[in-house]
This record gives structure tokens, C-alpha cells and sequence, in this order.
């Protein structure tokens, strides 16, 4: 199921029905917090038992922000003419004239939180499965793990941040934090499909410590070990990155490892929320090693990702361009073409923008994709 943003029904603009998320969960709390989601402004705060609320941000009697206004109990009152709306998205009350309250209702979304976040569902709501959210436990800390995380908005449509994501070949030549020099030229690379899921697998073997894996490990001095880079991608926008270092030829339990979640929500076809967790198993009391890590992660997207993704947003076609051609490489496999697996004999393959692999249509007008 695609739906369209409210706003927006006369464009060709549409979003997979599905889970997203809005917000970590400490960002909401008893004080408004609006957010564009979807092309749609969202107003999020907690009921006073704690339950995250999400409404659409736009008051129904006169269009003013709701999220300007005030709280009474698990309601929100509109800045403008104080009615209020409660947690349904009901109008419960109106202070003005000793009128009853009128036959208003503020759109709600369902909202679950789940692993310390804010999931809404922004489709239609009885095809809303709170079973359906993707597991992202492994990246929760825990008494066995630390985590940091980070919030980036991108000004670049989720497609191309989700391709960034899964090529990791990159790294060698944006992040020397993350790769040794010549890596690529020793990376054994390969890709997989699980029904809507795609494995994008990494391992380099005998080999030095990259940077972040030199500041995880906490086993006895070891001048080369065996390295893994797994990435997977769950659709719409939703991947986790496990990285390792183990002596060579040892069980992954020998070593360290590392979990990245990268959770994209679209803010608007060409802008993105990207809600991010870095979960180590190693120097779990490190709290300065912590703080590098929070710094150095959002720094290296900000400075170094994200200036090439903008780049590619603004270099992409307008509406009324035809698609723009690419080459692919052998490397580019974990990219998806409808049905096809990329491979040394498809190539070269011409692909437009992100070519994940989308049951049904994909997310961009459909003008992009003819």
C-alpha cells in the first residue's frame, strides 16, 4: 500500500505505507514537538501516563500549529482559539461563546514506541500492525553493550542516503577512520536477497586494525586480524551495520563488535530525517571513548557523506527532465533493479536515483521511473 501526503494529492509524490520513525524516544515528552514527516507537519508530545501521542500538527478550525499550544492533562490546546483535542485527535472542548465543542477532529497517527523510539504509521490506519515494526533491539543498550546516538537532517531525498548506506566501497576514499589505505583491492564483497531484505556483506581478512576498530578492541595486542562489514536494508529506509574484528580465523565471540542502526524517514521528497545508534560490545565503561565516537560519527556524515548526497540531490533531474543515465560498476551489487540482482554480466545497467529494490512503485514522482 502508497499513500500520499495530505498537501500534496495533486502531485505524484508517494511514500510506501509503513512503519517510520518520528522521533527518539527522549525527544518527546510533555512539551510539543513538531516535525514534518511524510510532507506532513506532525505534532508529538506524552499523555500524562507517558503514551506517546502524534497528531497532525494543523489545527482543523483555522490552520494554526497546534504545537504552539499548551497541554491540559492528555489534550492540546490550539494557540489560536484554545479549542482543544485529545489524544484521539477529538475536539473535547471549546472556551469560546459556552458553545460544546464542534465536530473537529485533528488527524491522529498511530505511534508505538519500540526500542527507544517513536515509531507512526502515517497510512491508512487500519493497516496499522504494531507486529510489523522491525526489530532494532541489538542496538538498545544494555547491561552487555553501550550505545550513543544522533539525529542529522539531510538535505537530500532518503533514496540516495539508503545507497550511500550500502556501498560501503566508499569508505576508502571519504572516511579514513573507517578503512585502511588500499582497502577495496582486498575486500571480498558479496550480496544476498531474504525475501524483502538485502545482505550487503564485507570481509577483508590478515589485515590491520582499521581506526574504529583499533578504538574498540580490548582483547591483547594483535598486529592483524580479520575484519567484517555487514549491512543490511529493510524497506522502506531501514538498515543496520554490523562491524567486527576477530583474531584471524577465530569465532566472531573472540573479538569485538559493533551495531549501527541508520533509520531514514523521509521529511520531505528531497530532505531527510536520519535517526542514528552506534552499539559497541567492548569498553563498555569508556565514557570518553563514548563521546569520540557520538563526535566522530555525525562528523563524518555531516562532513564527509553528506556533502557528496546533497550534491547528487541538486544534480538530479527536475520533473520535467528525463532520467538521468548511470554506469554502474561490479562493485555496485547491492543495488536493486526490479527482479535483478545485480551482476558482472548486467552490466552496465542505466538506473536512476537510488535503484533499491521496491515492491511496487517507488518513492519520487513516477514520471522518474517511466
Amino acid at each position: 500500500m502508497w499513500l500520499q501526503p495530505a498537501e500534496k494529492q495533486e502531485k505524484c509524490d508517494v511514500y510506501p505505507e509503513s512503519w517510520y520513525v518520528a522521533a527518539f524516544a527522549e525527544e518527546v515528552t510533555r512539551v510539543p514537538l513538531r516535525r514534518t514527516l511524510l510532507d506532513e507537519s506532525v505534532v508529538l508530545y506524552r499523555t500524562e501516563a507517558g503514551n506517546a501521542v502524534a497528531l497532525n500538527d494543523v489545527c482543523p478550525h483555522r490552520r494554526a500549529p497546534l504545537h504552539l499550544g499548551r497541554l491540559h492533562g492528555d489534550s492540546i490546546a490550539c494557540p489560536y482559539h484554545g479549542l482543544r483535542f485529545n489524544s484521539s485527535g477529538k475536539c473535547v472542548h471549546n472556551p469560546n461563546f459556552h458553545n460544546s465543542a464542534p465536530a473537529l477532529r485533528a488527524k491522529r497517527y498511530p505511534a508505538v514506541e519500540r526500542d527507544d523510539m517513536i515509531w507512526l504509521w502515517m497510512g491508512t490506519e487500519e493497516n496499522a500492525d504494531p507486529k510489523t515494526i522491525l526489530p532494532f533491539d541489538s542496538v538498545v543498550g544494555t547491561d552487555h553493550s553501550a550505545a550513543v546516538r544522533g539525529y542529522l537532517n539531510i538535505k537530500a531525498a532518503e533514496p540516495l542516503i539508503s545507497d550511500n548506506l550500502l556501498d560501503l566501497s566508499h569508505a576508502e576514499f571519504l572516511h579514513p577512520f573507517l578503512a585502511n589505505p588500499g582497502f577495496n583491492g582486498r575486500l571480498n564483497q558479496s550480496v544476498r536477497e531474504e525475501r524483502d531484505t538485502v545482505l550487503s556483506l564485507y570481509a577483508i581478512n590478515d589485515e590491520p586494525l582499521t581506526p574504529i576498530l583499533g578504538q574498540l578492541w580490548d582483547k591483547a595486542p594483535i598486529p592483524r586480524v580479520d575484519m567484517r562489514f555487514n549491512m543490511r536494508w529493510d524497506p522502506p529506509s531501514c538498515l543496520l551495520l554490523e562491524i567486527g574484528a576477530t583474531p584471524p580465523g577465530r569465532d566472531k565471540s573472540e573479538g569485538v563488535t559493533a551495531w549501527v542502526s541508520h533509520l531514514l524517514t523521509p521529511e520531505t521528497e528531497t530532505t531527510t530525517h536520519y535517526f542514528w545508534t552506534f552499539t559497541r560490545d567492548s569498553k563498555l565503561e569508556d565514557d570518553g571513548l563514548s563521546e569520540q565516537l557520538r563526535t566522530g560519527i555525525s562528523q563524518a556524515f555531516m562532513a564527509e557523506d553528506a556533502p557528496i548526497i546533497e550534491w547528487q540531490q541538486r544534480y538530479a533531474p527536475r520533473a520535467d527532465q528525463p532520467p538521468a543515465a548511470r554506469r554502474l560498476l561490479p562493485g555496485d551489487r547491492a543495488e536493486r533493479v526490479p527482479g535483478l540482482l545485480l551482476s558482472e554480466s548486467s552490466l552496465p545497467i542505466v538506473a536512476e536515483c537510488c535503484t533499491l529494490y521496491r515492491r511496487g512503485p517507488r518513492l519520487g514522482r513516477a514520471s522518474d521511473y517511466d
